[in-house]
């Protein structure tokens, strides 16, 4: 908005000179991209951002698999064609470290893994877990479809495969088929990248920005938006959630001031073929804790005075009001338990140390210390 009113009318030029808009789909082959557009980019294409996700936490299993799995795979084997390609950027999120507990580091995650607790880095304990298998997680989805008839309605196949892949995650020690499907994208770019550079950003819960564009602005209805909203219009009357556990939110500004702030770092001539992982996190710097509130309402009427006013009719429509609260309240705290109850700490030392790294115009800039935040102004 800013850039907009600087520029005035020289903006709509500067937009045309600076971005090329490409047509194209990461879930099919050559990205869905026509010849020359493909051409083109292998030739001139230094910086690739992959942000593409399917983020629905319980959508269907084989959806999550094509876009969170095979789609960052056809992008890195893309990559490899670029010429001058200096970094590959990979938009992750901190929980494909599945219930880990402690302080989790920004480590890159390896081919087979899982997301079980690691009880004092004993090895023992995480072996006697499955090993996370990639090739049998795609042909079990792609069974799952295959057996379907074609007598079967769309909303069963869809309940069928969202509720494998809730139960392959619980198998494996994930939250949800979301964070289990985006930990197996980045183990297969870990994987298959051999000498390009990697850059793998992993934020937290995202939620409304802190200064930019404008502060609380956010877009769609995602993320721990449902919870927000539905305890808002109090929809929702009570959210659990262990009160000494760091709610980890993180505005989305400093997600995007710390995306670039890191390409700028990594993404110079000076190649190296490393992966670097960052957490854009604020639980162990800046933690905001779940705490118990009480709220006393007076009560409307007293117990003589409701006497016959409560009919029988109007007490059984505001008993089913209160089990579909009550239904409504056990979804959305089983659906983020990832929120409330983890028991893990995202260590962020490669940002702390690339905030140092920063100058002060720089800093101005591209907002990024977690620290500043006053969480009693955002919530």
């Amino acid at each position: 908005m800013c850039e907009r009113k600087t520029w005035n009318n020289y903006y709509q030029e500067l937009v045309k000179e600076k971005l090329i808009a490409v047509v194209g789909n990461i879930c099919e082959p050559n990205l869905g991209m026509d010849f020359n557009s493909s051409r083109a980019i292998m030739k001139d294409v230094d910086v690739i951002i992959e942000s593409a996700a399917s983020t629905t936490l319980n959508d269907r299993y084989d959806f999550l698999l094509d876009t969170n799995v095979n789609a960052p795979q056809r992008l890195m084997r893309f990559a490899k064609r670029c010429k001058n390609l200096k970094l590959f950027v990979h938009i992750s999120t901190a929980y494909v470290n599945g219930r880990r507990e402690g302080l989790i580091m920004e480590k890159a995650l390896v081919m087979g893994e899982n997301g079980r607790k690691d009880i004092n880095n004993d090895e023992d304990e995480m072996c006697s877990f499955p090993r996370l298998d990639l090739a049998d997680e795609i042909s079990l989805a792609m069974k799952s479809t295959s057996h379907l008839s074609c007598h079967d309605q769309d909303y069963d196949v869809t309940k069928n495969l969202k509720r494998l892949g809730q139960e392959r995650a619980n198998n494996f020690g994930w939250y949800n088929a979301y964070h289990m499907t985006k930990a197996m994208g980045e183990m297969v770019l870990n994987e298959i990248r051999e000498d390009i550079p990697v850059l793998i950003i992993r934020p937290t819960v995202i939620e409304s920005s802190y200064k930019q564009p404008f502060p609380g602005w956010i877009q769609g209805n995602r993320m721990f938006d449902p919870v927000i909203i539905s305890y808002g219009k109090g929809q929702l009357p009570a959210y659990l959630a262990d009160p000494q556990v760091h709610m980890d939110i993180i505005p989305v500004d400093m997600v995007v001031n710390s995306t670039i702030a890191a390409i700028a770092k990594h993404g110079t001539n000076s190649y190296k073929p490393e992966l670097n992982v960052y957490h854009v996190a604020s639980g162990v710097v800046n933690p905001l804790r779940f705490y118990l509130s009480k709220y006393t309402r007076d009560a409307i009427l007293s117990n003589n005075e409701m006497g016959d006013a409560m009919d029988e009719k109007m007490v059984r429509k505001l008993q089913s009001k209160a089990k579909a609260k009550v239904a409504y309240a056990e979804q959305l705290c089983k659906m983020y338990e990832f929120v409330g109850f983890i028991k893990g700490r995202f260590d962020t030392g490669n940002m702390q140390k690339l905030l140092k790294e920063m100058s002060k115009e720089e800093q101005l800039n591209f907002e990024v210390d977690v620290t500043k935040i006053d969480w009693r102004t955002i919530f």
